[in-house]
């Protein structure tokens, strides 16, 4: 069935950019320009920085306490902790990006980091509190009750997926030539920054294309302004997908919820970037799609909870 339905795929996208090659023009050059002017500025001190932590070698030695907990109840190397903490403070795709770099220093083994995966997978703080809270839904306190449920829904998600205990010791790099290590984390930083433009490129274009579909067969119209078009949107461009729920009207909690449920899903320019790093530990996209998805499920019913209590 795959060997069928990917070619055909594939063979509808590029014939849609033979009928319209103007319209989808203007689809990854607007993709490309959100990239270069919000995504590139922010991420690529992280994506440097991280590198060079983790080129350094210490990050075994910095973990070795603060992972301790976390590692035990994970049931994993207590070095989980940096990309969990990374994944916190930069948001996506920088936790997948650390536990890739772990797994390619022989840090983590492929399990660790798959089952990592579960949990390293977060939005940042500045995002939900200042993109999402303070402009698209003008609502501070939702902002931090949807960063309180994102944040604890991924950490409650790991639980379901941590397995049998795989705690054990790795060995700790040494520290390599300055000069070699500045240019090798440059080099790799501006690649991965790379692949996450053309996947956010590549997602824009196919969520326009859909909707375009959608349009034409004139099912569209039955899902704008409805909670189902919202999530659709959702499913390919998280800021889009909160932009649609906010317009639909719904009271504070429902809203709440159902942006925590996007963020948390991240949508697919967030799965595409993730697992063009993580696929390096042979995590599969449908097993990484499933850990999202019920991320996405706790966060959402977090949030209704949470709303209830604080929003109402």
């Amino acid at each position: 069935m795959r060997k069928v339905l990917l070619p055909a795929f594939l063979l509808i996208v590029l014939l849609l950019l033979l009928i319209s090659p103007a319209r989808y023009f203007l689809s990854v050059q607007s993709a490309l320009l959100l990239f270069v002017s919000a995504v590139l500025p922010s991420m690529l001190p992280y994506f440097f920085f991280t590198k060079l932590l983790t080129g350094t070698g210490c990050v075994s030695a910095l973990t070795a306490t603060v992972g301790r907990p976390l590692g035990k109840l994970y049931r994993l190397s207590p070095i989980v902790s940096y990309p969990f903490m990374m994944s916190l403070l930069s948001g996506y795709p920088v936790g997948a990006r650390v536990l890739a770099d772990l797994y390619a220093k022989g840090l983590i083994e492929g399990e660790d980091a798959r089952r990592a995966a579960s949990f390293t997978s977060t939005s940042g703080s500045m995002f939900v509190l200042g993109s999402v809270g303070a402009v698209i839904l003008k609502d501070a306190a939702a902002s931090v009750v949807i960063l309180a449920s994102h944040y604890i829904g991924a950490f409650l998600n790991g639980l379901f997926y941590r397995g049998k205990d795989r705690r054990r010791s790795f060995p700790v790099l040494t520290f390599p030539e300055c000069e070699s290590l500045l240019s090798d984390a440059m080099y790799e930083s501006v690649l991965s920054l790379a692949a996450v433009g053309g996947f956010i490129a590549i997602a824009g274009l196919l969520g326009d294309m859909f909707f375009d579909i959608l349009s034409r067969i004139g099912i569209g119209e039955l899902l704008s302004g409805k909670v189902g078009g919202a999530i659709l949107y959702s499913a390919f461009e998280v800021t889009r997908g909160c932009v649609e729920i906010s317009a639909l009207g719904l009271g504070r909690v429902m809203t709440a919820a159902l942006a925590c449920f996007a963020v948390s899903f991240g949508g697919l320019s967030v799965l595409l970037q993730s697992i063009a790093f993580l696929g390096k530990t042979g995590l599969k996209g449908g097993s990484f799609l499933i850990m999202k998805t019920t991320q996405a499920a706790i966060s959402f019913a977090l949030c209704v909870g949470l709303g209830y209590i604080f929003l109402r």
